[in-house]
């Protein structure tokens, strides 16, 4: 054990109720795994479609190039829309929705395709924006559920053990010091009744 022992009842009374406190959260912690767990296994699959979302609306825009290159200025992204949501006890950022600055356009100097572009082009800056809360996302619930798995790891094979492990120290030194008081009142009161 890696704590300083004091050999006494009320160590035993302290680690007894720090064994209390991990064998109670122990479970609480497990269950926080499994759901981080779950909720991960699940997140991997949106993923995956949304980034291939996201690559067949790139790949259905990139012939276009030339037109974006000829656009000026008129798609800027004003403000995003978040929301924090609670998974598992771990607050995550989601993309609630994307605004954009009013378009300036002119249906007398603008091609009338523009319009569709820049609709096109909109959907494609949603869904890149999209898969980027995402990532970030599926990022901090994988490491809220690493934090989770080192404290069940700490507790379940360390702490618990340890805290387990230096109350029977201290039983079987407090036990032995009884006996051996014990044991010298009788040698005291045999030498005491032999000596009369």
């Amino acid at each position: 054990m890696s704590r300083a022992i004091s050999y006494n009842k009320s160590t035993i009374q302290e680690f007894r109720k720090q064994l209390n406190v991990r064998r109670k959260a122990l479970p609480v912690l497990m269950r926080k795994e499994t759901a981080l767990r779950q909720v991960i296994s699940q997140q991997k699959p949106a993923l995956k479609k949304l980034k291939q979302e996201y690559l067949v609306e790139k790949e259905r825009l990139e012939g276009f190039e030339n037109i974006w290159n000829d656009l000026p200025s008129v798609l800027r992204v004003k403000h995003l829309e978040r929301e924090t949501v609670n998974i598992a006890g771990s607050k995550v950022e989601r993309l609630a929705k994307v605004h954009f600055a009013e378009l300036q356009l002119n249906p007398l100097y603008e091609p009338a395709w523009m319009p569709a572009a820049l609709e096109a082009l909109m959907e494609l800056i949603r869904l890149k924006l999209k898969l980027d809360f995402l990532k970030k996302e599926l990022d901090t619930l994988e490491n809220a559920r690493k934090k989770t798995t080192q404290k069940v790891n700490l507790y379940e094979k360390v702490q618990i053990p340890e805290l387990e492990e230096g109350i029977r120290k201290i039983k079987r030194f407090l036990e032995d010091k009884e006996n051996i008081s014990t044991a010298a009142k009788k040698i005291a009161k045999n030498r005491k009744s032999q000596g009369l």
